[in-house]
């Protein structure tokens, strides 16, 4: 004969599933007065892409104007979940001035400038400044296919 004991009740409590929140980093724009000392004496321009089988260099003082007008007033949120497509130098006098690291995806459209590694400022980029972008990367892909 054996002994049958009832199963012991086990109250289980569910908790609901904990979210990290990760606080979203917001950095000040960069100051007018560095665009405007990079408009007026800015006479290198590098752009290094990490992920890509070119770079793009300018030394028209012009074509140097234009790329700064790309840099919008506006301030972004940095989603850390977004990837640095490059960087770009801007160098006066063979010195580098200001660095960013170029932010570029359908979620992520900003600069983020650097002084020493160190994040200082970040500006979305302008609508024109995405276009710009979209046209280099169609003209490279077009490229790399010839």
């Amino acid at each position: 004969m054996s002994c049958n004991t009832p199963p012991t009740e086990k109250t289980e409590t569910k908790s609901a599933p904990v979210k990290t929140v990760v606080a979203a980093e917001k950095l000040p724009s960069i100051p007018v007065a560095i665009l405007q000392k990079l408009f007026d004496n800015c006479d290198y321009v590098d752009y290094l892409f990490y992920e890509t089988n070119f770079s793009m260099s300018m030394n028209n003082k012009g074509s140097i104007q234009q790329t700064l007008t790309h840099v919008s007033q506006t301030v972004p949120v940095l989603d850390n979940t977004c990837k640095s497509i490059g960087r770009v130098f801007y160098e006066i006098n063979g010195e580098t001035e200001i660095e960013a690291e170029i932010y570029f995806s359908d979620k992520c459209q900003y600069f983020v400038f650097m002084k020493d590694n160190k994040r200082i400022y970040a500006n979305n980029i302008t609508p024109d400044g995405v276009a710009h972008f979209q046209n280099i990367f169609k003209q490279a892909s077009a490229m790399g296919k010839g």
